[in-house]
Order: structure tokens, then sequence, then C-alpha cells
């Protein structure tokens, strides 16, 4: 089995997510790790940008990456970029590999999981303004929380200096945007953008946080133990 990553979106998220794949994996030795091809294809055009209606559209490169990794024997193929599951309905058109769904995966994990049926989703403004969460986690009646347009904007912010290599963010301050929408309750919040669990171990902010990339991470690996089992 060959796992395929379509990357570049941006390139410390992807290799994060094949950090976590090779943490994660019960190996003993470099024959038992996964075999990863990475495509970390920088030009594709922001996704956000395309979705607020201020950019280029994003899917002729995304498909050029999706050939490229079924040409090189790609079984299946994990997208580490939340927004970019916006296109996900029209990229399957273009390939036969089975590509992953991160935002269902995460949908199915959290069902299977936990009691809770709300979230605060933190991510990228093109992420809320396309439903990508709200939409999938409907199907496993859950409910989205999303934090105001001003705290959407300060988010954004994180994550395209992080984008930057930069991490000049108070742990309080992102504190207080997550305590402003869970304040007394329990409400577990989601890093829906690869960026923020980058972010979040830099800075050294305290508590527990869904992290779909370390999710997604699992599926790949599981898929892989799956496929050999079966063989």
């Amino acid at each position: 089995m060959i796992l395929g990553i379509m990357g570049g979106m941006g390139p410390a998220a992807t290799c994060d997510l094949f950090k976590r794949i090779t943490d994660l994996t019960p190996a003993t030795r470099d024959q038992e790790h996964l075999h990863i091809i990475i495509d970390s294809n920088v030009g594709i055009p922001d996704r956000t940008a395309y979705i607020l209606g201020m950019g280029e559209d994003p899917m002729p490169e995304m498909v050029k990456s999706i050939r490229r990794l079924e040409m090189m024997g790609a079984d299946y193929i994990a997208i580490p970029c939340n927004t970019a599951h916006y296109f996900y309905d029209e990229i399957i058109k273009y390939t036969k590999t089975k590509i992953l769904n991160m935002i269902y995966e995460t949908g199915a994990y959290l069902k299977a999981n936990f009691d809770y049926k709300d979230y605060l989703l933190l991510a990228t403004k093109g992420t809320y303004k396309a439903k990508v969460y709200r939409n999938i986690f409907a199907e496993f009646n859950l409910n989205i929380i999303e934090p105001d347009i001003s705290d959407q904007e300060t988010i954004m912010d994180w994550i395209y200096n992080v984008k930057s290599s930069k991490f000049n963010v108070d742990p309080i301050e992102f504190q207080n945007i997550v305590n402003r929408y869970t304040k007394n309750k329990e409400i577990p919040v989601i890093l829906g953008c690869t960026e923020l669990p980058i972010l979040v171990e830099k800075i050294g902010v305290l508590g527990k946080y869904i992290d779909p990339v370390s999710i997604l991470a699992k599926r790949c690996i599981e898929l892989v133990k799956v496929d050999l089992f079966v063989s």
C-alpha cells in the first residue's frame, strides 16, 4: 500500500502530517513504516481567497497533484488542508484512487469516541464560509460553533503568520478567544486549520484540542493495517 499526500497547503502542514504518521506508526524498523509519496505543490492557489471571491481557482493544480500521485502508484491519498476539502466532491471525479476526507474522518472519530454535541471550530474564513465542517458534521448530528467575524480575522492572521514561520501569538490571547465561546461549558475545540496544531505546539497553549491532522494520520495507518490483514 502506498499513501500519497497532496501537500503544499502549506509546506509546514505537509511536513506535520508526515511526521505524525511516522511518530504514530508502531514500527520497529524502517521497513515497517508506510510507503509515502508527497507532492508538495506550492503552486496551488490560496483556497480561502478563491472561496471569498478574491483569488484564482485552485482546482486545476489540485487535480494535477492528484493525477501525479495516482501515476506514481498511490493507493490512497490524504490532503492536509481543511479548507481544500471544500473541493473534495469535485476532486474525486478526476481519479480512481481513494481520497480520504479529513473532515468526515474527524466527524466519525468524534461521534464514535465522545458524547459531546457542540464543538468550537477554529479555522480559516474560507472554511467557515464554505461550511466545510458544518455540512459534514450535520451528518453525525454534531453542531459547529463559529467565532464572530472579528475573531475569525484574528485567527486568519495567526494562520498566515504560521505560513511565514512567525509564531508571535500570546498564549493568553489564544486562550481568551477560546474562553469567549466555551466559558464555563465543556465544549471541545477543533483546530480546523492544519497550521493551528503547529501554532499551539510552538507557543505552548495549555489544554486539550482536537487535531484533525492526528486523526487523519491514525486513519492512514489503520488503512495500511487493514490492507495487510486482508492480503
